[in-house]
């Protein structure tokens, strides 16, 4: 008897330990699923979360695409108006001819070499100097070659200019002093342009010098600006216009330039 109940409890724990395990088990699987389950949901809104940024991107590339095509329209249409104004600017038959004998002129100036610019000067014409970018053929002092140049630094003589720009007072002074205020008022041996037989300034008064000299070629020394509080309005300039005549430039006008009123 008590044999039998040895055998019954035997046979009674090891079916209790065997459904125990089974249980177990199925908890185990119960909570892998979970986890694979909350792990998938985190993926998924990982991929939705990079779809947004790659469809983010997307729109960029385009929009960058966009203004890339934009810019290299802008380069275009800068190229077209660099080569036209190449064109206009090397119109001279030899520019680098004119360019140089505009820098030796410009450094005669500079040193106040006044026997040096007598040979420069048209030996027929003279020179005529102008304070404003508007040429008066009538009234802008012609100083001629020869008797009047070589002294011009030195000579008392005072002439009438023409009138300051804003107030119509007249301009009345030696060459000395005129130099000093419409000629050489800047550094223009170093420029910060130079324009060959175009036009780099701009202002509100009508520049005649192609109007005044057709047959003549040109050199504008340029200066943007001085002071960034005036925005460019400080801006100043010179320029040189010669006569060819028979390969060998001469120099016929000084003309200064800066804003007006």
């Amino acid at each position: 008897m008590i044999r039998k109940i040895l055998i019954f409890s035997l046979l009674s724990v090891m079916i209790f330990a065997f459904t125990s395990c089974s249980t177990n088990e199925d908890l185990v699987d119960v909570s892998l699923v979970d986890d694979l389950e909350e792990q998938l949901d985190y993926e998924k809104t990982q991929v939705s979360s990079l779809e947004e940024e790659i469809n983010a991107m997307n729109d960029t590339m385009t929009a960058l695409k966009a203004e890339i095509k934009e810019k290299d329209e802008k380069i275009e249409t800068l190229e077209t108006e660099l080569e036209e104004n190449m064109q206009v600017q090397t119109s001279t038959q030899n520019p680098n001819q004119l360019v140089s004998e505009a820098l030796d002129v410009m450094e005669m100036i500079a040193n106040q070499d006044a026997a040096g610019l007598n040979t420069k000067v048209s030996p027929t014409e003279g020179v005529r100097f102008s304070p404003y970018q508007y040429v008066d053929e009538n009234d802008h002092i012609v100083l001629n070659a020869n008797n009047e140049i070589p002294n011009m630094f030195s000579d008392p003589t005072i002439h009438l200019w023409g009138e300051y720009d804003g107030t119509g007072d007249d301009i009345s002074a030696t060459f000395a002093d005129y130099y000093n205020e419409f000629v050489y008022d800047e550094d223009y041996l170093n420029p910060e342009i130079v324009g060959i037989n175009t036009v780099v300034s701009a202002g509100n008064m009508i520049n005649n010098i192609e109007d005044v000299y057709p047959n003549a070629e040109y050199v504008e020394f340029y200066f943007e600006g001085f002071d960034p509080q005036f925005g460019g309005m400080d801006w100043r300039s010179l320029t040189l216009v010669f006569e060819e005549v028979n390969g060998t430039y001469y120099l016929i006008g000084i003309v200064h330039g800066s804003w007006t009123i």
